[in-house]
């Protein structure tokens, strides 16, 4: 579970960031609100560019505020605590460690883009100059915004900065996706849409646990799933008059090669199906018996929708391997620990006075 929810923050770090940046507000108490008079500091040096404690603050206070937002309802007001596993050296490491270190990853990047730009043929619009320039008022005004700003000593140049370099990168970052020539081929993008009714063979208890039914009870639901099919076959029933019956809802699904709830056996079947075909038998998958019907076994706008998806994804993986290229000298002399000021950075709290009184309540609680 660790591992899959790493990989998602990973995907959707980027995009969390865009949005904080270019919003210019935030919503979340961001950190328990220490000061510094390190701002002007250099935490980090990077292909020649220095970085200061200021500039890596507000950037951590920023993501920090929207993955408060999105994620502690789901975690709690102390997930920043919650272990994320092993880092890259094997170290066990806290949400809140993991989050620091895709902000020094997230700001290297930054500056090796920005260094592309005139590669590029990338430069701010004076459009996007000025919604830097709102952008970074809209943070200044905001409560934890100028919170944020008094804490490390930043002023509204410093914001704007922050806007300006993470705008630039991200635009030289497009650029040279769209570049990348890669192939979708339609087996690859394929959707097919079904319209399914299940039987199914599990039931829940008391207690809420759901369990497998016994053979015998199996045996009466794929009766009544065979009795509902001749029905169907004959006419006296439409499939969406048996999904009405059984009370079931979850009928529709579209699905790519090897993504279907019900199983690859099930695809297999419908596959060699006509659209607009039911199939001619009761099918056993994995949530139990499923009447199926072949809405399209290539669903056009599914299929157009997974082609552009599938294209983003591999040009960015593209991207992913160019810019790895680029710094594999660099990372070869990087080390996190060594290269960042670790004292500095340990002065950036991401963590709430909410989590934080939780915790200490918890030790409290503990030592008694």
């Amino acid at each position: 579970m660790k591992a899959k929810l790493t990989k998602v923050l990973s995907l959707v770090l980027v995009v969390i960031m865009a949005l904080s940046l270019m919003t210019g507000c935030s919503t979340s108490s961001s950190g328990k609100g220490t000061k510094t008079q390190d701002g002007n500091k250099v935490l980090f040096s990077y292909d020649g560019t220095d970085v200061t404690l200021k500039e890596a603050w507000l950037y951590a206070k920023m993501l920090g505020a929207q993955y408060e937002k999105t994620y502690s309802s789901y975690y709690g007001s102390d997930f920043w605590s919650m272990s994320m596993g092993k880092d890259d050296d094997g170290n066990d490491q806290t949400f809140e460690e993991y989050v620091k270190k895709q902000v020094i990853s997230q700001m290297k990047q930054n500056i090796i883009l920005n260094k592309k730009a005139d590669k590029y043929d990338c430069k701010l619009t004076h459009e996007e100059k000025q919604q830097c320039s709102d952008s970074a008022l809209s943070y200044y005004q905001d409560k934890a915004g100028k919170k944020a700003m008094k804490e490390c000593g930043a002023t509204r140049e410093d914001v704007e900065k922050i806007y300006r370099d993470s705008t630039l990168a991200s635009k030289v970052q497009e650029k040279i996706e769209s570049k990348e020539k890669v192939t979708v081929t339609e087996d690859e993008a394929r959707k097919s849409t079904i319209y399914r009714v299940v039987f199914a063979t599990t039931k829940t208890d008391k207690e809420g646990k759901t369990t497998q039914m016994s053979a015998k009870e199996k045996k009466a639901v794929k009766a009544k799933a065979e009795a509902a099919l001749k029905e169907i076959q004959s006419g006296k029933k439409t499939i969406k008059k048996v999904a009405k019956e059984q009370n079931y809802s979850n009928t529709d699904e579209s699905y790519a090669a090897g993504e279907s709830e019900e199983g690859e056996a099930f695809e297999g079947v419908m596959k060699g199906m006509k659209d607009g075909d039911i199939a001619d038998k009761v099918l056993e998958c994995n949530n139990g018996y499923v009447i199926a019907k072949l809405v399209a076994y290539t669903d056009k706008e599914e299929t157009a929708s997974n082609k552009k998806s599938l294209k983003e994804q591999k040009q960015s993986e593209a991207f992913q391997k160019k810019y790895d290229n680029w710094t594999k000298k660099l990372e070869k002399k990087w080390d996190y620990d060594k290269d960042v000021d670790q004292k500095l950075w340990a002065q950036v709290s991401l963590k709430s006075a909410d989590s934080t009184s939780t915790e200490k309540a918890e030790e409290t609680t503990a030592a008694k």
